[in-house]
């Protein structure tokens, strides 16, 4: 109930923030974006995607959001369930389809499209919409956004092999990143040179990783002495606080970057002394000498490093640290670089059945992980794309706010908004107690009349045979309700069992429950019997209770066999072919039935 009021006002909030102007160019600065946009996030981030749904619904309902905004919203949160990708990617290509979209909507189209290929390691996918997406952003004049989708094109290249194509788009997103002295160009330039330097490790080519890395260092630096030449008014530039903690961080990435990439060259001659292990331990010193080395994640990036040059008690003492802290939670790729990493420690110490052990566990979960990368990549894009839109949507809640006269407007009608809520409390508790005293009246009737209904039960089922219904029966058809009508058109021969198991077998046979909008009404106007007498076939001569409880049983029994029968038919569309006119609704309901989301029940009875 609390939920529900909670709703109601959130749709009197965007009622009333949509009556501020109406149409896509007197949107485009409403009220309404901010309270959308900040609400639905907030959800995503409370891991509430149903909840998020609901407000969109509720806004579009109210008039707060056009259509295609509606859409765009709803895409963005499935988008973030990997049952529902799909479903995201099916709307953004209808939302494609449509003529007349701004180079904006576009954009955020195709934002969501390059997520989702992204997410499901989709490089073919992600090529084509990145291309797009790189479209829209140069005719915006976003050419920061257009380089880093760029760099992200060159790493899909290199995992479908076309490496020289793939390294070619990265260097050059880095050198047009790197002419330019602003902020925005700058953060953008360091994350797609440690993009590069991951690819570099990826591919086995260490020496190649110094030159950039040292670049890195050198922006850094030169930011960090001459910050008001960069400074460009960006949302993600750091203050004049948090500035030395940034230029640290990636830092620390980059010396660590170069210490592994000199111990890996020394290690592979098989020189412990040589030049590059010098410079390895050269670069460790740097790297140490960081706040970021105090970090776990920096000790966990780090860690390689020591395994490479020997220091293996440092690197073991910091693993069991891990060990201690992770327990069972053993799933991701920074546990396989451990195991790795001991696998070796313990062969330079003579323990072989210990690494053979280790390097078996690297081996197993190895099979149930996914590509480690790209999948931190697809995370700290995320994460940016949440903080970047709750800080758009907090600068146009404050934009809002400085309208007092709406402010004004917006509290009057959120009282009127409360009132209206507490009436309809009220009408419903009055509708419930007249629902009870039917409810009442019908058990008392029932009382007197069971005996009765009894004998014409009996009397109703063992008809004479006429012929028509005899062939009927031999052909399996059953006999149609008005056919068992008494004189007076009412259903009343039969008792509650035998007209529920009637009625029932008409919805099972003509798959009338596969029609969202088929209720009690339809079954009323088709039969012509009473509410009373129909609510009592269900209530009393069947277990489900009423007529909704049975058919969301069969509803869910249909949905469960092509969940079985057909594991390519999207989830959503499972919904929608079962009868149920909301998947929200149908996700819900299936877990309460069997325990089991449809994702897992699919997976179990693959």
């Amino acid at each position: 109930m609390q939920r529900t009021v909670t709703l109601i006002t959130c749709t009197f909030l965007l009622l009333i923030a949509g009556c501020t102007g109406r149409g896509d160019a007197a949107r485009e600065a409403q009220v309404t974006d901010s309270i959308v946009s900040e609400a639905v996030t907030n959800s995503l981030v409370a891991g509430n995607a149903e909840w998020a749904l609901a407000i969109v619904d509720s806004a579009e309902a109210a008039g707060g959001l056009g259509h295609f905004d509606a859409e765009l919203f709803r895409a963005k949160v499935y988008r973030f369930d990997e049952s529902t990708m799909d479903t995201a990617r099916t709307l953004c290509k209808k939302l494609l389809e449509k003529s007349g979209l701004s180079p904006k909507q576009k954009a955020e189209v195709l934002d969501v499209l390059v997520y989702v290929s992204r997410m499901k390691q989709d490089d073919d996918g992600l090529l084509n919409y990145g291309m797009q997406y790189i479209e829209v952003c140069q005719q915006m004049g976003e050419t920061v956004c257009a380089l880093g989708t760029q760099t992200e094109m060159g790493n899909a290249l290199i995992r479908l092999g076309r490496s020289d194509e793939g390294m070619a788009k990265i260097d050059d997103a880095i050198a047009q990143l790197d002419r330019v002295h602003r902020f925005n160009e700058t953060d953008a330039c360091i994350r797609a040179m440690k993009s590069k330097i991951r690819t570099l490790n990826d591919l086995g080519r260490y020496a190649e990783v110094i030159p950039v890395a040292e670049r890195m260092v050198e922006k850094l630096n030169d930011y960090g002495q001459h910050p008001a030449d960069y400074d460009d008014g960006a949302l993600n530039q750091p203050t004049d606080e948090r500035r030395p903690g940034y230029i640290d961080f990636y830092t620390g990435q980059a010396y660590a970057f170069m210490a592994y990439a000199y111990a890996m060259q020394g290690t592979s001659l098989n020189q412990s002394n040589n030049q590059a292990i010098t410079q390895s331990k050269r670069c460790l010193a740097l790297f140490e000498q960081t706040n970021y080395s105090k970090t776990p994640n920096g000790r966990k990036l780090i860690s390689s490093t020591w395994c490479q040059l020997g220091m293996y008690d440092k690197m073991l003492a910091f693993y069991d640290e891990l060990d201690a802290k992770w327990g069972s939670d053993t799933l991701h790729s920074d546990y396989a670089i451990m195991l790795l990493n001991r696998a070796t420690a313990a062969r330079a110490q003579g323990n072989y059945r210990a690494s053979d052990a280790y390097m078996q566990r690297y081996a197993n979960l190895l099979k149930t992980l996914n590509d480690s990368e790209r999948l931190a990549t697809a995370q700290e894009y995320a994460a940016r794309y949440h903080e970047q839109e709750q800080q758009a949507a907090l600068l146009k809640a404050q934009a809002a706010r400085r309208n007092m006269g709406t402010i004004a407007i917006l509290l009057g009608l959120i009282v009127i908004g409360l009132t209206v809520v507490v009436v309809i409390l009220i009408r419903q508790r009055r509708d419930i107690r007249q629902k009870n005293a039917v409810l009442t009246r019908e058990i008392t009737e029932r009382i007197e009349y069971e005996e009765l209904y009894r004998q014409l039960a009996t009397t109703s089922l063992t008809p004479d045979p006429s012929p028509s219904e005899e062939e009927s029966e031999v052909q399996g058809v059953s006999t149609p309700l008005s056919a068992r009508r008494g004189a007076g058109g009412e259903a009343c021969e039969l008792g509650e069992a035998a007209l529920f198991e009637l009625l029932s077998r008409i919805i099972k046979d003509e798959h009338l429950y596969l029609d969202p909008l088929f209720g009690r009404e339809s079954l009323e106007s088709r039969f012509r019997i009473s509410k009373e007498r129909l609510g009592a076939a269900f209530a009393k001569g069947s277990p489900y209770g009423s007529i909704q409880g049975f058919l969301g049983e069969v509803r869910l029994q249909h949905a469960a066999k092509l969940l079985a029968e057909q594991p390519d038919l999207p989830i959503a569309d499972v919904a929608t072919q079962s009868g149920f006119a909301s998947y929200v609704v149908f996700a819900r309901n299936f877990k309460q039935r069997f325990a089991l989301t449809p994702t897992d029940f699919r997976k179990k009875n693959a």
